[in-house]
């Protein structure tokens, strides 16, 4: 493991197979606490690489509790957390919309980390069960359409690696991972990061596991679309990753600030959330239906993105997404 964490420490990137080895020890519990944070420190330092990334994600989805939904293809809509901007949990609640439209969602998540709200905190202020056994899931997915998979359930190998990370306190490769492991094993996965560098990485990540997924970063700081200004958008295909820039007016919409998403607490976010699904009027939709929207037009039910705003519009006025909630809640229990 040194001879590892000096080629790690002299600028090199692992083989697959040294990366295979490092990881199945991380997994294992078998890597010592001053070397597992010695390589993590160091990956951070030499700048971490999409190919250490991907083989991490397959040591852990191997070691993973899977489930294996009917329906598909599957959308996973998720951020990585990490912006420091106190935002409405805007891919969960864009998920819930978009399991309105009739596109099947397996939502892989976790509490918060730097949002007021993370996945399972909405959820669990909304009134979803997150701890549901994942078979119980898998079928809330086949007929609902929507379901949601708590990380620690479904990796209990994670769990070896959670204290150094905790004592660490900074961000390191296993903050990328989350996406990568959705143990549904979605085809289509929108990512939002909240640095240009992370989503190269998630981009070059997806790629290598063989994903078709956007990841998506707003220019502001935010691992979300933005509803101000411009969102950087890489599309990871079979060809390739292609980038461009979005503003609201591709969405067929009018800026709005920032401040639209911001939320100065937990509370405020969990009733907003609350709001937005219900239909009543709160700004925040607009950056909820932007992040839809692509993910409408990822998995291909639209070709246009004003068009994909518009059934998402019609989906909360209907109260669609609010039932989605509400059928999800009494299947989980």
């Amino acid at each position: 493991m040194k001879e590892l964490l000096e080629r790690v420490m002299a600028g090199l990137t692992l083989e697959p197979r040294e990366a295979e080895v490092l990881f199945e020890a991380v997994a294992d519990g078998r890597l010592e606490p001053v070397l597992l944070s010695a390589f993590l420190v160091a990956m951070r330092m030499r700048g971490e690489r999409a190919e250490e990334l991907s083989v991490l994600a397959k040591v852990m989805i191997g070691r993973a509790r899977t489930i294996a939904p009917r329906r598909r293809p599957l959308l996973d809509i998720v951020g990585t957390g990490g912006d420091g901007l106190s935002t409405l949990n805007i891919s969960t609640l864009s998920a819930l919309i978009v399991a309105g439209a009739g596109v099947a969602v397996a939502k892989h998540g976790n509490r918060a980390v730097s949002s007021s709200s993370g996945s399972a905190d909405v959820l669990l202020a909304l009134g979803l069960r997150i701890d549901a056994p994942p078979g119980i899931m898998a079928r809330a997915i086949d007929e609902v359409g929507f379901g949601f998979l708590f990380a620690p359930l479904y990796h209990p190998a994670m769990a070896h690696a959670a204290p150094v990370r905790q004592q660490l306190g900074i961000r390191t490769l296993f903050n990328y991972l989350g996406p990568l492991i959705n143990p549904a094993d979605p085809e289509y996965l929108l990512v939002g990061t909240p640095t240009q560098q992370g989503a190269r990485i998630m981009a070059q990540a997806l790629r290598l596991l063989g994903k078709r997924a956007m990841v998506i970063h707003g220019l502001e700081g935010l691992d979300e679309v933005s509803p101000q200004g411009e969102t950087l958008v890489l599309e990871v295909t079979p060809k390739g990753i292609t980038e461009r820039i979005l503003l609201p007016e591709d969405f067929g919409l009018d800026p709005l600030p920032i401040e639209s998403i911001k939320a100065r607490a937990p509370g405020e976010a969990f009733e907003r959330a609350r709001r937005i699904l219900r239909g009543e009027s709160d700004p925040g939709l607009q950056a909820v239906l932007m992040e839809g929207a692509l993910g409408l037009y990822l998995v291909g039910k639209t070709t246009e993105l004003p068009e994909g705003v518009r059934i998402l519009r019609e989906v909360v006025a209907s109260g669609k997404a609010w039932e989605v909630l509400q059928r999800a809640k009494e299947m989980v229990g």
